[in-house]
């Protein structure tokens, strides 16, 4: 049970951090000519879904399995 909890977890944590590429990578793709100041434009979208992905990895590897 202990494998297939483990791949689990996983395979949250890639597919979080994978949605977090694509979606940042489309929004300097749409956006890099429309944004008109970095910090605000840039750094606080993609660094809110950093965070996201950080607090996510964190809890999912820190949970204890169900028994």
């Amino acid at each position: 049970m202990g494998l297939i909890e483990t791949n689990s977890k996983a395979a949250i944590i890639v597919s979080c951090w994978l949605a977090v590429a694509v979606i940042s990578t489309v929004y300097m793709f749409v956006f890099a000519d429309q944004i008109g100041d970095v910090l605000f434009g840039v750094f606080l979208p993609v660094g809110l879904l950093v965070l996201v992905a950080l607090i996510v990895t964190v809890v999912v590897s820190n949970s204890e399995p169900k028994k």
